[in-house]
């Protein structure tokens, strides 16, 4: 059977693919091609400048160059993985069986669950940067719960699952367990990257069939 796109051209049967190679690259993916790499380091630039603005303008806690490192850190990590998570280079890479050579860290990274468990970046973040650490602490827990309810869900509905449980981590996040004084953006995109980003599975395009 012959499926089309929106523009009535046809799909091709071999536009999937799950091989990558090249050196190890944990951000966008191994393999990933330039527009790739570009959309990933770009982006997570762009975000990181943005996200630590934001923090200087809404008056942060961080009164010393270190605490303004690990922000930049924070926002790199989280913001830039947020972005870098939705590539086709990255679901690629992160949801295939590690290869030899790649390493511990690579392997518990391609473990959602492992991977998830030593993401203790909001009780860092709050114990840091003058945040509420008993909501970092609440947060922490509601990121596992959220990984493991949709790694629980069939295949076909994880996705819908991982953006319902992000869409109420973004209310809460403003609503009912914020996080501090500058650092409202980090439960968002912390659920951006691990729950509808790295704990979803989907089908990673060939570049050269985009």
């Amino acid at each position: 059977m012959t499926y089309f796109d929106q523009t009535q051209r046809p799909i091709p049967s071999n536009k999937i693919s799950w091989e990558y190679s090249g050196s190890t690259d944990p951000l966008v993916g191994s393999g990933a091609n330039s527009a790739e790499r570009l959309m990933g380091y770009g982006g997570a630039g762009i975000v990181t400048a943005l996200l630590i603005w934001i923090a200087y303008a809404s008056g942060v806690p961080a009164n010393s160059a270190w605490q303004w490192a690990v922000l930049v850190f924070f926002a790199y990590d989280i913001g830039g993985g947020a972005v870098a998570n939705m590539l086709n280079s990255c679901k690629r890479f992160y949801h295939t069986p590690a290869k030899p050579g790649e390493g511990a860290f690579i392997r518990a990274a391609k473990n959602v669950r492992v991977f998830t468990a030593i993401h203790v970046h909001p009780i860092v973040a709050a114990a840091l940067l003058g945040g509420s650490i008993g909501n970092a602490l609440i947060w922490y827990a509601l990121l596992q719960v959220a990984v493991w309810v949709v790694l629980a869900a069939p295949l076909y509905l994880r996705r819908p699952f991982a953006t319902l449980l992000t869409v109420l981590a973004l209310i809460a996040a403003e609503a009912l367990l914020p996080m501090g004084t500058g650092l409202e953006w980090f439960i968002p995109c912390l659920f951006i990257k691990m729950v509808l980003g790295h704990a979803v599975q989907e089908e990673p395009y060939a570049p050269s069939q985009t």
